[in-house]
């Protein structure tokens, strides 16, 4: 972070987010959509300042909103990509019977690698 720059604390976060979703109904991309709440941010104080990574995480916690995760070609990782907290794998038996892993899940954001589709290629930000 850079000198003079300061963190908002969660509930200005919110508060912002809420402002930002009522105007957009979804923002198609992370950097879109911190780049608007930093500008309202910027309104509140001039020093605050936000990462996309702190947003995503607050962001996933908020009721009435939805995270939706697009994938593309990646590795496999223990952890969620998107919010860091543990993944539930799903198998499921092919024609020979062997179980094969079919997908990742994370029950947190809602995250979901299927068929070595893993690595996050775009997250969209929806309010239901």
């Amino acid at each position: 972070m850079k000198a003079g720059m300061k963190l908002p604390k969660r509930d200005v976060v919110n508060f912002v987010i809420k402002e930002v979703m009522q105007k957009n109904r979804e923002i198609e991309s992370l950097r879109e959509f911190t780049d608007l709440v930093n500008m309202r941010l910027k309104m509140v104080d001039s020093r605050l300042v936000i990462s996309g990574k702190r947003l995503r995480n607050i962001f996933i916690k908020m009721p009435a909103m939805k995270l939706v995760i697009e994938t593309r070609k990646g590795k496999r990782t223990k952890k969620c990509p998107s919010c860091f907290s543990g993944l539930r794998k799903v198998y499921m038996k092919n024609l020979r019977g062997r179980k094969i892993l079919y997908k990742l899940v994370c029950h947190k954001c809602g995250y979901s690698g299927a068929n070595g589709r893993f690595t996050p290629k775009r997250y969209r930000f929806v309010k239901t």
